[in-house]
């Protein structure tokens, strides 16, 4: 995270209890109006003050099943009309200018189903937290942005760091890179099994599935999103009387194929 960092809500401090908890009567969710506009406003002038032009979306992340936020999801998590790929488009590593990361955050403070983190290397950040809890950091000290967001209504606070600075995922757990080797191994299971489906993670929550076979692999390579998380998983078994076979003969029981493919 760049040095300079502040959290920025439209909770007044003086309104915060001896453990920071605000006590006000300031709403948590966004009123999709002047508020929530004035919040894009101070990002935008931030990033004018660091020079930033464009920001790249990392560690992105799509609703599941359980939808955490205050309002209702949205159909398309506040995606639809900015990514000419669709949803696909909403990858780690994907760059965006700053028009497109202010709708961005305005999809996160609506808790519409999309969350990621904007960055711009170690000069600019802008994360955004539960409640309207907006965190921007910069490497400027950018009094001229903070001047501005107070003028807007808001209260910046320094602070040492964003609470949403990445953290490593468990360092026992070891992804390796999808090159040259890997799609050695890819055309190799293939060429003995015939056919595998390839999950491709653009984001959390967030896949496609592709059936490989020896006639599309570079096709599908081809199209997948940018540092997209892949793993390779067996064919479905078409073949019922294979299938019903490899129940066993006891009725409900497990055969040795079914017992192996399981431990694998």
């Amino acid at each position: 995270m760049p040095p300079f960092v502040y959290q920025i809500t439209k909770y007044d401090p003086a309104h915060r209890d001896a453990r920071g908890y605000y006590t006000g009567a300031e709403d948590t969710v966004s009123d999709h109006g002047p508020v929530e506009e004035a919040y894009l406003v101070a990002i935008a002038a931030f990033a004018e003050a660091a020079g930033i032009d464009q920001l790249e979306i990392r560690e992105p992340q799509l609703g599941g099943f359980v939808h955490f936020g205050l309002e209702p999801p949205v159909d398309g998590y506040g995606l639809v009309g900015l990514f000419p790929a669709g949803q696909a488009g909403f990858h780690d590593g994907a760059l965006v200018p700053i028009a497109v990361g202010l709708e961005l955050v305005r999809a996160m403070l609506r808790d519409n189903g999309a969350w990621c983190r904007l960055e711009a290397g170690e000069a600019f950040a802008v994360h955004v937290g539960w409640d309207q809890y907006l965190y921007i950091g910069s490497d400027q000290p950018s009094e001229t942005a903070l001047a501005r967001t107070r003028a807007l209504g808001l209260f910046p606070e320094r602070l040492d760091a964003s609470p949403y600075d990445f953290a490593p995922d468990d360092p026992a757990y070891v992804q390796r890179p999808a090159d040259a080797d890997f799609w050695a191994r890819v055309r190799w299971t293939v060429s003995t099994h015939r056919a595998v489906f390839l999950e491709e993670v653009f984001a959390d929550n967030a896949s496609r599935w592709h059936r490989l076979t020896r006639d599309n692999i570079e096709t599908v390579r081809s199209q997948l999103a940018p540092r997209a998380r892949l793993a390779i998983r067996p064919d479905l078994l078409t073949d019922v009387d294979t299938a019903v076979a490899a129940r066993g003969d006891r009725p409900g029981g497990r055969g040795r194929e079914d017992h192996e493919r399981g431990r694998r």
